[in-house]
């Protein structure tokens, strides 16, 4: 079969029978589950997009071991215990309340899976893209660099090899081509867990000078059974579980196939989207931009013909290793949509701002200080903006504090990184060692973490000191010392600040307490107290 072919649907007419085998979780349960999720959690977004301050100062006072209150007298944790939103099977965990551990930073995915999923993707998506006139059946193939039998006997002499050796390493993938899944992660709740799936995706154009080059025209993404429900609702990240498709557009379908699956369709004005949950309890969606954003390839595409496409594509048997149930979900204030771009209108002023009162402190605490300039944390207004997407908003400034230290051979005054985060998407607290979680400080391994009060701030603290020696590869010739310091004190208020600090000699004078009393007294951030996260659509 051939991309180019003109009849787009002759493609998925051609594919053997895909029907999935029987099925290993019950669906029903998982939408009865995610309804449930979504009623009680929903109710949790949005009170906590009211009252963000309550709710850091809920968790503090929770901290000190006082459970934190309601408005109406009513403990604030409210709602059925994690585990309750379904009827599972008496020991079975609940998919919607699961979810998996942060995976490093290598990522999740398996280079099988993924290809699986490319070799599958490209064959019955690749037919669409190719009918809209902006890509070729060539785009979608990998380029393989092919040596001749020259190059392979010269390698092979230069390297000392043989001929075959040196034929398997002069052979490889030039390029990938387009439309090519990797493995993803997506934070739930936060990052309390995480969704683990596959993505690939197409832009309207490849050219990075083109406004289309920041439209997803097609994004295809997989689910993992774990931390989602198929009951429709807003695909943000602001909710837990996540829903997989939306149905507030103009156009909703349900449709329950013979086979097990149910595919939901969502067509609107901008956004064409199919969603297909399997009996396997994974799931895939796939959504076409239209083109509605100025500088956009406004393209047409006929809801049947993205439906036929997804439910082409195979049923994966994933491995679900490290899926656990939530034991409690947390309550964490409702977090800003990296699409909601309404604060980039005070941002730069507030960070600005926030410098100069910062500086003016540290004339007065800590004379011989320099700041350098402040920035937000603002996206490139050129870039794609994910609109599920999660982002915290800060101010991040360099400091120079009058401290001396010595790294590698250089001794100078040691430099500071500071960082104010806003209210917004996350919690006080140390997350687990090398976890990705809700909370604002981390404690890895290594380091000696405490919790103090300062001035009715809390202070989370992290040291790390250590003597490393050098191994035989490493080219120093004898041991030396690492310092480093990561210090965040929380306000009342519901905001942060926070220092990163690196030193190289043992008798550093500035103790890493010292820092933390030097942070409480850092002024309040500038920013606009009456704006708050838009839920996502």
């Amino acid at each position: 079969m051939r991309l180019q072919d003109d009849d787009p649907g002759a493609a998925f007419r051609a594919l053997p029978d895909l029907t999935p085998p029987p099925a290993a979780f019950d669906l029903d349960a998982i939408v009865r589950d995610g309804y449930r999720a979504r009623r009680r959690h929903r109710a949790v977004l949005t009170g906590a997009s009211a009252t963000s301050v309550a709710a850091i100062a809920a968790v503090l006072a929770f901290s000190a071991g006082v459970l934190p209150i309601g408005p109406d007298g009513d403990d604030a944790t409210g709602g059925p215990p994690a585990g309750e939103s379904g009827e599972n099977t008496e020991g079975d965990p609940d998919p919607a309340l699961s979810g998996y551990p942060w995976p490093g930073e290598d990522g999740f995915g398996d280079l099988e899976v993924a290809e699986q999923l490319t070799e599958a993707g490209r064959e019955v998506f690749g037919d669409l893209l190719v009918a809209t006139g902006l890509f070729t059946a060539e785009d979608f193939q990998s380029t393989m660099n092919e040596p001749t039998e020259e190059e392979i006997q010269l390698y092979a002499e230069e390297a000392g090899i043989s001929l075959e050796q040196a034929e398997i390493e002069l052979t490889y993938e030039e390029d990938d081509g387009l439309f090519v899944f990797m493995g993803n992660t997506t934070p739930g709740n936060y990052g309390q867990v995480q969704l683990y799936g596959y993505r690939a995706w197409v832009l309207g154009s490849q050219d990075p000078e083109s406004a289309a080059w920041t439209q997803h025209l097609l994004t295809v993404e997989t689910l993992l059974p774990g931390g989602w429900t198929a009951e429709p609702g807003p695909t943000s990240e602001q909710f837990f579980p996540q829903h997989l498709i939306d149905d507030d557009v103009a156009d909703f379908a349900t449709t329950d196939l013979d086979d097990g699956r149910v595919l939901y369709t969502a067509d609107d004005h901008c956004e064409l989207a199919v969603g297909v949950v399997y009996p396997n309890g994974s799931a895939l969606r796939a959504t076409w931009d239209k083109g509605c954003a100025e500088g956009g390839v406004t393209t047409e595409l006929d809801p049947a013909a993205l439906e036929a496409a997804a439910l082409a594509m195979p049923e994966i048997d994933y491995s679900t290793e490290g899926l656990a149930e939530v034991d409690e979900v947390l309550e964490v204030p409702t977090g800003w949509l990296e699409s909601d771009r309404s604060w980039a209108e005070w941002a730069e002023d507030g960070a600005q701002a926030t410098g100069e009162e910062v500086q003016a402190t540290l004339d007065d605490i800590l004379p011989g200080s320099v700041l350098g300039e402040p920035g937000a944390s603002l996206a490139d207004p050129w870039t794609f903006a994910d609109p599920d997407t999660v982002q915290k908003h800060q101010y991040s400034m360099f400091a120079s504090l009058p401290f001396s230290t010595t790294i590698d051979t250089t001794t100078d005054d040691v430099s500071a990184n500071l960082v104010y985060t806003l209210p917004g998407g996350w919690l006080p607290g140390f997350n687990e060692p090398n976890q990705r979680g809700p909370y604002l400080a981390d404690c890895n391994p290594g380091f000696t973490c405490t919790e103090r009060e300062i001035d009715g701030r809390t202070a989370y603290i992290a040291e790390r000191r250590e003597t490393i020696t050098p191994d035989g590869d490493s080219g120093n010739s004898g041991p030396w010392f690492e310092g480093l310091y990561e210090v965040t004190v929380v306000d009342p208020d519901g905001w942060a600040v926070s220092a990163w600090l690196q030193f190289g000699n043992e008798d550093f004078e500035l103790s890493v307490d010292e820092l933390a009393e030097i942070l409480a007294q850092l002024p309040a951030p500038v920013y606009d107290e009456d704006l708050e996260p838009v839920l996502g659509d």
